[in-house]
């Protein structure tokens, strides 16, 4: 059996990391697809794909290309999956997966329907210290998961200010949607996947209004544009709801006035809890009438990133770690936060 063929749909910045994981993975990346001749050109030099089209049709009619990579705008997400999966192709979508549950559903209706795998890119669930927590929690060690935290908190990191980034139309979501996703799924993945149920949230436009005005060291996908559009939150709270009972509270920024704090995860069980600070994991538990911390160890050379489970899903039938239907529960959680703090009240999703 030859190397598994796969396109990339975008040839923005992430697109560099989906080529090399495909081809860490032993897949062969052939061709790359992006609107901007410009971009496409230099994508195509820089990464050496042999093939470099700006209509997307010559990918998903390539015969050969068995799956692709949406790495586009967010809000061309749901359009180039659908369209990719019609035509028989496996998909791994970057995060997130859409702009509102709707479009996810679709998505999700799509993938079953063509019988391919849609798959979710985030990258957080295959990390050793995410699995290790997993495997604990499998074994009792936390005993009945009730309660997680998750968080990320940029002081000044609103990226392109008045580009697609920060227009919801094309977004989605300010750092909802950006970052707090990963910290959101991060936590809810380790709890075990309870089922979202309601959600009480508050989004805040602080800092990012006056485009002119608004002071930063640097800006990924800069530069400002002076007549562009932030209508996104900078900052967002929320409190979500399990069916099992089980509560998450969140807690994400692109700009606020504290201190940069990274992803972090508390994951509170009645025999014990752990707190996950990038890839520093700790222990709090009891032995006998003693509390006890402790620094969990684990073999951190043991990871299989997604790339590698995606291209084994497809080679080796693997069950998909982060498969579509997971995504749209995501995306219930992140569209009831917007909605909650529209309408003032808990929703129920």
């Amino acid at each position: 059996m030859g190397k598994l063929k796969v396109g990339v749909i975008g040839a923005g910045a992430i697109a560099k990391n989906h080529v090399q994981g495909y081809r860490n993975a032993g897949a062969e990346v052939v061709a790359i697809c992006d609107v901007n001749p410009a971009a496409l050109e230099k994508a195509k030099a820089e990464m050496n794909i042999p093939s470099g089209v700006t209509d997307i049709k010559a990918i998903l009619g390539n015969k050969e290309i068995e799956a692709v990579s949406v790495c586009t705008p967010n809000f061309l997400h749901c359009e180039m999956t659908v369209a990719a999966l019609k035509a028989g192709k496996h998909v791994l979508c970057e995060k997130p997966m859409a702009l509102d549950p709707k479009q996810a559903e679709q998505m999700v209706k799509a993938a079953k329907k063509a019988g391919r795998v849609l798959m979710l890119g985030h990258n957080n669930r295959f990390t050793p210290e995410v699995q290790q927590v997993n495997h604990m929690r499998e074994q009792g060690v936390l005993g009945e998961v009730y309660h997680a935290k998750a968080s990320i908190i940029r002081r000044r990191g609103i990226p392109g200010l008045g580009g697609w980034f920060t227009t919801r139309a094309k977004s989605g979501g300010g750092p909802l949607i950006d970052i707090g996703i990963h910290a959101i799924d991060r936590a809810w993945y380790m709890m075990g996947k309870p089922k979202p149920v309601a959600v009480s949230g508050i989004c805040y436009n602080k800092f990012g209004c006056d485009i002119e005005k608004y002071v930063c060291v640097g800006m990924w996908a800069g530069p400002r544009k002076l007549d562009g559009i932030m209508d996104v939150e900078d900052f967002a709270a929320a409190l979500v709801r399990f069916e099992n009972g089980a509560t998450m509270q969140v807690e994400v920024s692109w700009a606020v006035n504290r201190e940069d704090e990274p992803m972090r995860s508390v994951i509170m069980g009645d025999k014990a809890g752990v707190i996950l600070v990038n890839d520093d994991l700790t222990l709090y538990s009891e032995q006998g009438n003693m509390l006890v911390t402790q620094k969990v160890a684990f073999d951190k050379t043991v990871y299989k990133d997604r790339h590698q489970h995606f291209v084994d899903c497809l080679t080796k039938k693997v069950p998909c770690t982060c498969p579509g239907e997971d995504g749209l529960a995501m995306q219930k959680v992140l569209y009831g936060i917007q909605t909650s703090s529209d309408q003032g009240k808990e929703v129920r999703i």
